[in-house]
């Protein structure tokens, strides 16, 4: 601080005196015409008064050291997030409308603007995934469906720093949600150790108001056919209120459950379902679905899908059925009742009302019951025993195939098994074959073997004297995987039907195998109890869609995918694939698929979804022979895609981000034009000289004590 007077000190001096001496006579003068108190009220008044006049005369300056705004800069980072487009409560606004006003570059009442004037080199930059230049068309393509990496844009914003112009500050409107790249409170550190302040400008409410969600808990749980399948749901009501909906569990549009919940305001809940018992192996499609309440933000998570695929059972439960005796029963019967795996049953007729039953709970009689199959995961059948079943047992035998995904085997006449199943068996001719020695047979490993079954080592063959079968034809997507070595006719030729697996058996004598040789006897156990597994395991799934967890974004191409096969097992190329749309607002819309020839066997489209919800996707594949598969999808499409998530205002991450680095930290609403940020201590700076006589304060100052005094004396009647 220093004083301007322009004259010598000596003159100030003189002017000092005589104005002590002025004031000491009109003191005395006052003092015998008014009331002490008056008067020292008003001398006090008079020597405040002389001062502030005296300091006007000397006229005072004070030099301080400030920032040079032409030696640094200012960095502006702006959130173009998909999070940025949500309304918080009742705000009629956008997150990123609400901030726009400030960084209108073309506003010259804007507070960007006012920036660049006072403090020059302003560089305005936006960030969703990647950071980009703003520019008047950067509000209108905000990265909807995107990720936030905030800390990757702090962190480029030292690693770019060049030039002579050192970062002097930073700014960044966000509201905070952050989920790619580096954690921003990381970043924070190497601010702090720059020293550089990080000011914060939060947009939006701590708690989103107006949605619930649920999903699955648990992605993979554990699921084996014939054991319990413990299902967890997760509900979430982000509502301040409590809601009361119900929560409804379903397979194939079946419901299976249904929970009536009240959920407290903010309350996440575990929901536990009844256990289940899937029957079979194979993918099965789950969905859980809640009742909206009325103002849902977000109607794309008011349900979630869930394809568990459902692991083989550790005991196969087979029946065998025939309606005589052959010697193939006693032999079969050996190798799957010794081993814990197998659940072995058999049915064979003696006589006419004579039959022979193996197994607990097996009455000996030919049931008319159509459910009698379900309970099985393979059967073992002698053809014969077609002619003795009733239609209706006949056609529940094709629906346990073809909806259960149950394996059947069968051998003896081919024209019986025609004549009642028809396209179901896989031999369309056979040839009886009369061997004077023993035929050499070759088992492939695929499909129903693998490496571990050694079928490389193995030597089956059609025994000499006894009647076996070749298969001359076969339908077009059979597959023989035991073959003559000589012609390459296949002996034992499969096929998928529906979701389950059907096979023609042409040597019903390869009983005579295990009684070669002990090496012999191993493989006609290996064979059998291999070929069985694989029966019983379900079918393959045929028809494989593509899921995702991840919500789409609306109005944006959601792709649709597949990937067939066809009953031979191999990837089908031929096959007419469609899907049917349904979805919100009685959304409908049919897309043919075409294979997409990078992969054998897939088939892609796409739609483009209108609306943010829930969208069911029926796809529906027909093969040449008129075989039909069909496989229910689901899919979520938001609004703001992947950052529909979480939407939330991470104002307690926003604040420490600024607190760390030494900046401030303003909501939206304590924002204006006139807010000067924080910046960095050791920035390169301008002296500058400020004169205090040209203070209005003073002048107030002066004013008022004058004008006190004119009141005091005129209310005590003195001149």
């Amino acid at each position: 601080m220093g004083w301007d007077w322009p004259f010598s000190p000596f003159l100030f001096g003189i002017i000092a005196v005589l104005f002590i001496f002025i004031l000491s006579y009109h003191s005395r003068a006052m003092f015998a015409v008014a009331l002490p108190r008056l008067a020292w009220k008003l001398l006090l008044l008079r020597i405040f008064a002389g001062i502030l006049f005296f300091l006007l005369l000397a006229r005072p300056y004070l030099i301080t050291d400030e920032p040079n705004p032409k030696e640094f800069k200012l960095l502006s980072l702006t959130d173009l997030s998909g999070s940025m487009n949500t309304k918080d409560g009742s705000e009629q606004n956008t997150r990123i409308e609400l901030i726009r006003p400030f960084l209108e570059s073309k506003d010259s009442g804007s507070w960007l603007s006012r920036m660049k004037l006072s403090y020059g080199k302003v560089e305005n930059l936006g960030f969703s995934n990647e950071v980009q230049r703003m520019n008047r068309d950067s509000w209108d393509v905000i990265e909807l469906g995107k990720k936030t990496a905030l800390g990757d844009a702090l962190s480029n914003s030292l690693r770019n720093e060049r030039g002579e112009q050192s970062l002097g500050s930073v700014v960044v409107f966000s509201d905070g949600r952050n989920n790619l790249g580096l954690p921003i409170l990381e970043v924070a550190k190497e601010f702090r150790i720059q020293g550089i302040p990080i000011n914060v400008i939060g947009v939006g409410q701590e708690q989103p108001v107006g949605d619930g969600s649920i999903k699955f808990a648990d992605r993979r749980p554990n699921a084996v056919a014939k054991e319990e399948l413990l299902l967890t749901g997760e509900v979430e009501n982000k509502f301040k209120d409590s809601i009361q909906t119900n929560v409804k569990l379903t397979l194939d549009g079946k419901v299976l459950e249904e929970i009536a919940l009240n959920l407290r305001g903010g309350e996440k809940r575990k929901i536990n379902f009844s256990p289940l018992l899937p029957k079979n192996a194979g993918p099965q499609r789950y969905r859980v679905v809640m009742d909206a309440p009325p103002g849902d933000a977000d109607p794309s998570n008011n349900s979630d899908s869930l394809l568990v695929v459902v692991k083989p059972p550790e005991q196969f439960s087979t029946l065998y059925i025939s309606n005589r005796i052959q010697p193939l029963f006693p032999f079969i019967k050996r190798v799957l009742v010794n081993e814990d795996r197998f659940d072995f049953q058999a049915l064979i007729r003696m006589s006419s009302t004579v039959f022979h039953a193996f197994g607990e709970q097996l009455n000996p009689e030919y049931s008319n019951d159509p459910s009698f199959w379900m309970d099985y995961d393979a059967i073992l059948m002698d053809t014969m025993v077609l002619e003795d079943l009733n239609q209706t047992l006949v056609d529940s035998l094709k629906d346990f195939v073809q909806k259960k995904g149950g394996g059947l085997l069968l051998f003896g006449p081919l024209e019986i098994a025609r004549i009642k199943l028809g396209g179901i068996v896989p031999a369309k001719s056979v040839e009886r074959v009369f061997a004077k020695q023993n035929l050499s047979l070759v088992t492939l490993e695929e499909p129903l073997f693998g490496p571990v079954d050694e079928v490389d080592k193995m030597k089956p063959f059609l025994p000499n004297r006894l009647p076996g079968f070749f298969v001359k034809e076969q339908n077009s997507a059979a597959r023989g995987v035991v073959l003559s070595r000589a012609n390459g006719k296949p002996v034992l030729t499969v096929q998928a039907y529906g979701s389950g697996k059907v096979g023609y058996w042409g040597s019903p004598s390869d009983w005579r195998r295990s009684m070669n040789d002990e090496e012999g006897a191993k493989e006609f156990r290996v064979f059998w109890q291999a070929l069985v597994q694989w029966l019983g395991t379900g079918g393959e799934d045929r028809l494989k869609t593509q899921d995702s967890e991840k919500p789409f974004l609306r109005g944006t191409e959601a792709p649709l995918q597949v990937e067939a096969l066809g009953a031979d097992f191999e990837p089908s190329m031929d096959a007419m694939v469609e899907a049917r749309i349904e979805g919100p607002d009685d959304f409908e819309r049919v897309i043919q698929l075409y294979p997409e020839g990078s992969v054998a066997g897939r088939y892609a489209g796409s739609f483009r979804p209108v609306l943010a919800g829930a969208y069911q996707v029926k796809y529906t594949l027909k093969f040449p022979d008129g075989e039909s598969l069909e496989r229910e999808n689901f899919l979520r499409v938001s609004e703001a895609g992947e950052e529909a998530i979480d939407v939330s205002f991470a104002r307690l991450d926003l604040e420490m981000l600024a607190k760390l680095t030494g900046g401030q930290y303003l909501s939206v609403d304590q924002m204006n034009t006139n807010w000067d940020p924080t910046f960095a201590e050791d920035l390169p700076s301008v002296r500058k000289r400020h004169s205090l006589s040209n203070a209005w304060i003073v002048f107030i100052l002066l004013f008022l004590l004058a004008g006190s005094e004119w009141i005091i004396r005129r209310q005590s009647g003195l001149r």
